[in-house]
Protein backbone atom coordinates (compact mmCIF):
# COMPACT_ATOMS: atom_id res chain seq x y z
CA UNK A 1 0.00 0.00 0.00
CA UNK A 2 2.88 2.37 0.61
CA UNK A 3 3.49 2.53 -3.15
CA UNK A 4 0.10 4.18 -3.66
CA UNK A 5 1.27 7.29 -1.83
CA UNK A 6 2.99 9.65 -4.23
CA UNK A 7 6.71 9.55 -3.50
CA UNK A 8 8.82 12.68 -3.22
CA UNK A 9 10.96 11.39 -6.06
CA UNK A 10 8.08 11.36 -8.53
CA UNK A 11 8.47 14.43 -10.78
CA UNK A 12 6.02 13.96 -13.64
CA UNK A 13 4.46 11.36 -15.92
CA UNK A 14 2.48 11.60 -19.16
CA UNK A 15 0.55 9.16 -21.30
CA UNK A 16 0.38 9.85 -25.02
CA UNK A 17 -2.66 8.70 -26.98
CA UNK A 18 -3.04 9.84 -30.60
CA UNK A 19 0.02 12.10 -30.12
CA UNK A 20 -1.67 14.04 -27.29
CA UNK A 21 -0.43 13.94 -23.71
CA UNK A 22 -2.45 13.45 -20.56
CA UNK A 23 -0.80 13.88 -17.18
CA UNK A 24 -0.66 10.87 -14.87
CA UNK A 25 -0.60 10.56 -11.09
CA UNK A 26 1.57 8.07 -9.26
CA UNK A 27 -1.18 5.47 -8.99
CA UNK A 28 -1.71 5.85 -12.75
CA UNK A 29 1.98 5.06 -13.25
CA UNK A 30 1.60 1.93 -11.12
CA UNK A 31 -1.36 0.74 -13.19
CA UNK A 32 -0.05 1.92 -16.56
CA UNK A 33 0.16 -0.79 -19.22
CA UNK A 34 0.61 1.04 -22.50
CA UNK A 35 0.29 -0.72 -25.82
CA UNK A 36 1.67 0.75 -29.05
CA UNK A 37 0.90 3.18 -30.60
CA UNK A 38 0.22 4.65 -27.13
CA UNK A 39 3.28 5.34 -24.99
CA UNK A 40 4.30 7.07 -21.76
CA UNK A 41 7.01 9.23 -20.28
CA UNK A 42 7.92 8.85 -16.59
CA UNK A 43 10.44 11.21 -15.00
CA UNK A 44 11.68 10.48 -11.47
CA UNK A 45 14.51 11.04 -8.99
CA UNK A 46 16.84 8.14 -8.31
CA UNK A 47 17.39 8.89 -4.61
CA UNK A 48 13.82 8.15 -3.52
CA UNK A 49 13.31 4.76 -1.84
CA UNK A 50 9.79 4.31 -3.24
CA UNK A 51 11.02 5.05 -6.74
CA UNK A 52 13.81 2.52 -6.31
CA UNK A 53 11.30 -0.10 -5.08
CA UNK A 54 9.02 0.59 -8.05
CA UNK A 55 11.94 0.37 -10.46
CA UNK A 56 13.10 -2.96 -9.02
CA UNK A 57 9.74 -4.68 -8.69
CA UNK A 58 7.00 -3.00 -10.73
CA UNK A 59 8.53 -1.06 -13.64
CA UNK A 60 9.00 -4.04 -15.93
CA UNK A 61 12.53 -2.92 -16.77
CA UNK A 62 15.09 -5.77 -16.82
CA UNK A 63 17.05 -6.13 -13.60
CA UNK A 64 20.49 -5.34 -15.05
CA UNK A 65 19.12 -2.18 -16.71
CA UNK A 66 17.41 -1.15 -13.47
CA UNK A 67 20.71 -1.54 -11.64
CA UNK A 68 22.37 0.75 -14.19
CA UNK A 69 19.60 3.39 -14.08
CA UNK A 70 19.72 3.58 -10.28
CA UNK A 71 23.51 3.76 -10.16
CA UNK A 72 25.56 6.91 -9.64
CA UNK A 73 27.45 6.44 -12.92
CA UNK A 74 27.79 9.80 -14.71
CA UNK A 75 29.83 8.70 -17.73
CA UNK A 76 27.89 9.35 -20.97
CA UNK A 77 27.12 6.23 -22.93
CA UNK A 78 24.55 4.23 -24.88
CA UNK A 79 23.63 0.56 -24.62
CA UNK A 80 21.26 -1.35 -26.88
CA UNK A 81 19.07 -4.39 -26.25
CA UNK A 82 16.75 -6.20 -28.69
CA UNK A 83 13.77 -4.33 -27.23
CA UNK A 84 15.17 -0.93 -26.25
CA UNK A 85 18.11 1.32 -25.51
CA UNK A 86 19.40 2.84 -22.28
CA UNK A 87 22.26 5.06 -21.26
CA UNK A 88 23.41 8.34 -19.73
CA UNK A 89 23.30 11.86 -21.12
CA UNK A 90 25.31 14.81 -19.86
CA UNK A 91 23.13 17.81 -19.10
CA UNK A 92 23.39 21.16 -17.37
CA UNK A 93 21.99 21.62 -13.88
CA UNK A 94 19.29 24.20 -13.29
CA UNK A 95 21.12 25.28 -10.13
CA UNK A 96 24.77 24.87 -9.23
CA UNK A 97 25.02 22.86 -6.04
CA UNK A 98 27.73 22.45 -3.41
CA UNK A 99 30.00 20.73 -5.92
CA UNK A 100 30.35 23.98 -7.87
CA UNK A 101 29.92 22.24 -11.22
CA UNK A 102 27.18 22.71 -13.81
CA UNK A 103 27.41 19.14 -15.07
CA UNK A 104 24.57 16.74 -14.36
CA UNK A 105 23.72 13.20 -15.46
CA UNK A 106 20.42 12.01 -16.92
CA UNK A 107 19.81 8.26 -17.10
CA UNK A 108 17.23 7.07 -19.62
CA UNK A 109 15.51 3.94 -20.85
CA UNK A 110 13.66 3.92 -24.16
CA UNK A 111 11.58 1.23 -25.84
CA UNK A 112 8.59 1.09 -28.19
CA UNK A 113 6.03 2.08 -25.49
CA UNK A 114 7.81 4.38 -23.02
CA UNK A 115 10.56 6.79 -22.18
CA UNK A 116 11.87 6.59 -18.63
CA UNK A 117 14.23 9.30 -17.35
CA UNK A 118 15.96 9.47 -13.98
CA UNK A 119 18.10 12.19 -12.43
CA UNK A 120 19.51 13.20 -9.05
CA UNK A 121 19.40 17.01 -9.44
CA UNK A 122 17.16 19.35 -11.51
CA UNK A 123 18.33 19.47 -15.13
CA UNK A 124 17.55 21.93 -17.91
CA UNK A 125 16.60 19.55 -20.70
CA UNK A 126 13.92 17.56 -18.86
CA UNK A 127 12.45 20.73 -17.40
CA UNK A 128 12.18 22.26 -20.88
CA UNK A 129 10.67 19.06 -22.30
CA UNK A 130 8.10 18.85 -19.51
CA UNK A 131 7.07 22.45 -20.19
CA UNK A 132 6.65 21.72 -23.89
CA UNK A 133 4.46 18.71 -23.14
CA UNK A 134 2.35 20.76 -20.73
CA UNK A 135 2.01 23.44 -23.44
CA UNK A 136 0.42 20.89 -25.76
CA UNK A 137 3.28 19.65 -27.93
CA UNK A 138 2.38 16.46 -29.82
CA UNK A 139 4.59 13.39 -30.24
CA UNK A 140 3.84 10.29 -32.29
CA UNK A 141 6.15 7.81 -30.55
CA UNK A 142 8.77 7.56 -27.78
CA UNK A 143 11.59 8.25 -30.24
CA UNK A 144 9.96 11.54 -31.23
CA UNK A 145 9.86 12.44 -27.55
CA UNK A 146 13.48 11.41 -27.08
CA UNK A 147 14.55 13.46 -30.12
CA UNK A 148 12.77 16.48 -28.61
CA UNK A 149 14.63 15.83 -25.35
CA UNK A 150 17.88 16.01 -27.28
CA UNK A 151 16.78 19.26 -28.93
CA UNK A 152 16.01 20.66 -25.47
CA UNK A 153 19.48 19.56 -24.46
CA UNK A 154 20.94 21.46 -27.42
CA UNK A 155 18.77 24.51 -26.64
CA UNK A 156 20.13 24.60 -23.09
CA UNK A 157 23.69 24.46 -24.38
CA UNK A 158 22.86 27.08 -27.02
CA UNK A 159 21.44 29.51 -24.46
CA UNK A 160 24.60 29.18 -22.40
CA UNK A 161 26.73 29.62 -25.51
CA UNK A 162 24.84 32.79 -26.51
CA UNK A 163 25.67 34.38 -23.15
CA UNK A 164 29.33 33.49 -23.50
CA UNK A 165 29.36 34.79 -27.08
CA UNK A 166 27.89 38.12 -25.93
CA UNK A 167 30.63 38.41 -23.32
CA UNK A 168 33.27 37.71 -25.95
CA UNK A 169 31.73 40.43 -28.16
CA UNK A 170 31.94 42.96 -25.29
CA UNK A 171 35.54 42.04 -24.54
CA UNK A 172 36.46 42.21 -28.23
CA UNK A 173 35.05 45.75 -28.45
CA UNK A 174 36.96 46.67 -25.29
CA UNK A 175 40.23 45.19 -26.58
CA UNK A 176 39.95 47.00 -29.92
CA UNK A 177 39.12 50.34 -28.31
CA UNK A 178 40.21 50.91 -24.73
CA UNK A 179 41.18 47.70 -23.01
CA UNK A 180 39.93 47.19 -19.47
CA UNK A 181 42.19 45.64 -16.82
CA UNK A 182 39.69 42.85 -16.11
CA UNK A 183 39.43 41.67 -19.75
CA UNK A 184 42.22 39.15 -19.40
CA UNK A 185 40.76 37.41 -16.34
CA UNK A 186 37.26 37.41 -17.89
CA UNK A 187 38.58 35.76 -21.04
CA UNK A 188 40.29 33.08 -18.99
CA UNK A 189 36.97 32.30 -17.29
CA UNK A 190 35.13 32.25 -20.62
CA UNK A 191 37.65 29.86 -22.17
CA UNK A 192 37.28 27.57 -19.17
CA UNK A 193 33.49 27.58 -19.52
CA UNK A 194 33.70 26.98 -23.28
CA UNK A 195 36.04 24.05 -22.72
CA UNK A 196 33.57 22.62 -20.20
CA UNK A 197 30.69 23.15 -22.64
CA UNK A 198 32.67 21.36 -25.33
CA UNK A 199 33.10 18.43 -22.95
CA UNK A 200 29.32 18.40 -22.48
CA UNK A 201 28.51 18.33 -26.18
CA UNK A 202 31.12 15.86 -27.46
CA UNK A 203 29.66 12.79 -25.66
CA UNK A 204 26.14 13.61 -26.82
CA UNK A 205 27.31 13.72 -30.44
CA UNK A 206 29.03 10.39 -30.00
CA UNK A 207 25.91 8.82 -28.46
CA UNK A 208 23.64 10.12 -31.21
CA UNK A 209 26.02 8.94 -33.92
CA UNK A 210 26.08 5.52 -32.28
CA UNK A 211 22.27 5.51 -32.08
CA UNK A 212 22.10 6.46 -35.75
CA UNK A 213 24.32 3.52 -36.66
CA UNK A 214 22.31 1.04 -34.59
CA UNK A 215 18.93 1.99 -36.12
CA UNK A 216 16.77 -0.30 -33.92
CA UNK A 217 14.09 -2.12 -35.87
CA UNK A 218 11.31 -0.95 -33.56
CA UNK A 219 12.03 2.72 -34.27
CA UNK A 220 9.98 4.26 -37.14
CA UNK A 221 11.92 5.73 -40.05
CA UNK A 222 10.43 9.21 -39.46
CA UNK A 223 11.62 9.13 -35.85
CA UNK A 224 15.15 8.25 -36.96
CA UNK A 225 15.07 11.27 -39.26
CA UNK A 226 14.17 13.44 -36.26
CA UNK A 227 17.12 11.93 -34.42
CA UNK A 228 19.37 12.77 -37.36
CA UNK A 229 18.17 16.39 -37.23
CA UNK A 230 18.95 16.50 -33.52
CA UNK A 231 22.45 15.21 -34.31
CA UNK A 232 22.85 17.95 -36.94
CA UNK A 233 21.91 20.57 -34.34
CA UNK A 234 24.50 19.26 -31.91
CA UNK A 235 27.12 19.17 -34.67
CA UNK A 236 26.35 22.79 -35.55
CA UNK A 237 26.46 23.72 -31.87
CA UNK A 238 29.84 22.04 -31.54
CA UNK A 239 31.16 24.05 -34.49
CA UNK A 240 29.88 27.26 -32.90
CA UNK A 241 31.56 26.40 -29.59
CA UNK A 242 34.84 25.82 -31.41
CA UNK A 243 34.50 29.17 -33.23
CA UNK A 244 33.79 31.12 -30.03
CA UNK A 245 36.62 29.32 -28.25
CA UNK A 246 38.99 30.28 -31.05
CA UNK A 247 37.82 33.92 -30.86
CA UNK A 248 38.47 33.96 -27.11
CA UNK A 249 41.90 32.45 -27.67
CA UNK A 250 42.78 35.05 -30.32
CA UNK A 251 41.58 37.86 -28.04
CA UNK A 252 43.79 36.55 -25.25
CA UNK A 253 46.71 36.57 -27.66
CA UNK A 254 45.81 40.13 -28.70
CA UNK A 255 45.73 41.24 -25.07
CA UNK A 256 49.09 39.55 -24.46
CA UNK A 257 50.46 41.33 -27.54
CA UNK A 258 49.15 44.69 -26.31
CA UNK A 259 50.64 44.11 -22.88
CA UNK A 260 53.98 43.15 -24.43
CA UNK A 261 53.89 46.25 -26.63
CA UNK A 262 53.09 48.45 -23.64
CA UNK A 263 55.92 46.86 -21.69
CA UNK A 264 58.32 47.45 -24.58
CA UNK A 265 57.29 51.11 -24.73
CA UNK A 266 57.88 51.46 -20.99
CA UNK A 267 61.28 49.81 -21.30
CA UNK A 268 62.13 52.13 -24.20
CA UNK A 269 61.20 55.19 -22.16
CA UNK A 270 63.22 53.88 -19.23
CA UNK A 271 66.20 53.17 -21.48
CA UNK A 272 66.07 56.66 -23.01
CA UNK A 273 65.86 58.24 -19.56
CA UNK A 274 68.82 56.16 -18.46
CA UNK A 275 70.79 57.25 -21.53
CA UNK A 276 69.98 60.91 -20.89
CA UNK A 277 71.13 60.73 -17.29
CA UNK A 278 74.23 58.66 -17.97
CA UNK A 279 76.59 61.60 -18.92
CA UNK A 280 75.31 63.70 -16.03
CA UNK A 281 75.78 60.74 -13.68
CA UNK A 282 79.33 60.29 -14.92
CA UNK A 283 80.19 63.98 -14.40
CA UNK A 284 78.55 64.14 -10.98
CA UNK A 285 80.35 60.94 -10.01
CA UNK A 286 83.70 62.35 -11.02
CA UNK A 287 83.22 65.63 -9.19
CA UNK A 288 81.82 63.81 -6.20
CA UNK A 289 85.10 62.03 -5.52
CA UNK A 290 86.61 63.22 -2.26
CA UNK A 291 90.24 63.40 -3.49
CA UNK A 292 92.77 66.18 -3.75
CA UNK A 293 93.31 67.93 -7.04
CA UNK A 294 89.68 68.31 -8.09
CA UNK A 295 89.39 71.53 -10.14
CA UNK A 296 87.08 74.33 -9.05
CA UNK A 297 86.96 73.52 -5.35
CA UNK A 298 87.65 77.17 -4.47
CA UNK A 299 85.95 78.82 -7.45
CA UNK A 300 82.35 80.02 -6.84
CA UNK A 301 81.45 79.64 -10.53
CA UNK A 302 82.59 76.01 -10.75
CA UNK A 303 79.20 74.64 -9.70
CA UNK A 304 77.39 76.41 -12.53
CA UNK A 305 80.07 75.37 -15.00
CA UNK A 306 79.62 71.73 -14.04
CA UNK A 307 75.81 72.02 -14.21
CA UNK A 308 76.12 73.59 -17.66
CA UNK A 309 78.43 70.81 -18.79
CA UNK A 310 75.91 68.20 -17.54
CA UNK A 311 73.05 69.96 -19.35
CA UNK A 312 75.08 70.26 -22.53
CA UNK A 313 75.95 66.57 -22.43
CA UNK A 314 72.25 65.77 -21.96
CA UNK A 315 71.32 67.84 -25.03
CA UNK A 316 74.09 66.21 -27.01
CA UNK A 317 72.79 62.76 -25.98
CA UNK A 318 69.28 63.66 -27.13
CA UNK A 319 70.65 64.92 -30.44
CA UNK A 320 72.66 61.72 -30.88
CA UNK A 321 69.65 59.51 -30.15
CA UNK A 322 67.49 61.46 -32.58
CA UNK A 323 70.22 61.20 -35.21
CA UNK A 324 70.30 57.45 -34.65
CA UNK A 325 66.45 57.47 -34.98
CA UNK A 326 66.06 55.61 -31.72
CA UNK A 327 63.03 57.79 -30.83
Amino acid sequence: MHLLYEPAGFICAFRFDDSRASQMKWNDVLDCRTVAPSFSWVHVKTADVKVQHWMEHHSGVPEYITEFLLSSDTHPGLHATPDGVYGTLTDMKMEIGDTGTEKGALHFYLDRTRLLTLRTQPLLSTNMLRQKVLDGAEFDNPMDLFAELLRCLADGFNARLDKLNDKVDDIEFSVLSDRRPEDRSELSGIRRQLAELRRFIAPERRILAQFNRLRPSWVPLEAMEDLTHALDELNELHSTVEAVYERAKLLQEEIASQMSEQMNRNLMALSILTALLMPATLVSGIFGMNVAGLPGLHDETSFWIVMGAMGGLGVATVAFLRWMKIF
